[in-house]
């Protein structure tokens, strides 16, 4: 016999089991961990009068992608700005770089602030959460055709500021650097 108040925490319960993949597309939307929290809660006020949220059914979270996705989209309507105020933080890619994790976190969020956001988004979606393109142009609220230019000219990008950095001579992590007008010039 389920105690009083256990079956209204479910929904609760799994959208906090979901906050860690949350949280991570909030960093990559916003690249600033002050922004990043704020808009996970914005997200969570957003989904708490869900009665059903299970954070590991695939529906419920591309819910919550679009959500965060939207919220994030409508404060930069009202603000355009307001990721100019923030600078991108470094340590916030720190951990996948081991050894010199500071220079190359450094170069790599820099690279990522370049981007537009929903470039960043898009890549996030299909490369570090798995999506298939259809949800991920669902959650981006754009076509497949856009979203596929989107992950191609992330690749572009990518690519080009990977190989300017070895035809400089700079094959050592810590000495990249990026020069984010050519990479939006680049990405577009």
């Amino acid at each position: 016999m389920a105690s009083f108040g256990q079956a209204s925490s479910r929904p609760r319960d799994a959208l906090h089991s979901a906050s860690g993949r949350l949280y991570k597309f909030a960093l990559v939307l916003t690249m600033n961990e002050d922004l990043a929290r704020a808009l996970l809660r914005s997200t969570f006020r957003s989904l708490s009068s869900r009665k059903n949220f299970a954070g590991d059914d695939r529906d419920h979270m591309i819910d919550a992608f679009r959500r965060m996705y939207a919220l994030w989209s409508s404060k930069l309507a009202e603000d355009p700005s307001i990721q100019n105020k923030c600078q991108p933080d470094s340590r916030l890619f720190a951990a996948s770089f081991g050894r010199g994790a500071q220079a190359g976190g450094a170069h790599f969020a820099k690279f990522m602030a370049s981007l537009p956001a929903p470039q960043r988004a898009a890549l996030y979606l299909v490369y570090g959460e798995g999506t298939s393109y259809d949800e991920a142009a669902d959650v981006t609220a754009v076509n497949m055709l856009a979203l596929m230019r989107f992950l191609a000219r992330g690749h572009t990008a990518l690519l080009a500021s990977i190989d300017q950095q070895a035809g400089a001579g700079g094959a050592n992590r810590s000495e990249f650097a990026i020069d984010p007008p050519q990479v939006q010039e680049q990405a577009a």
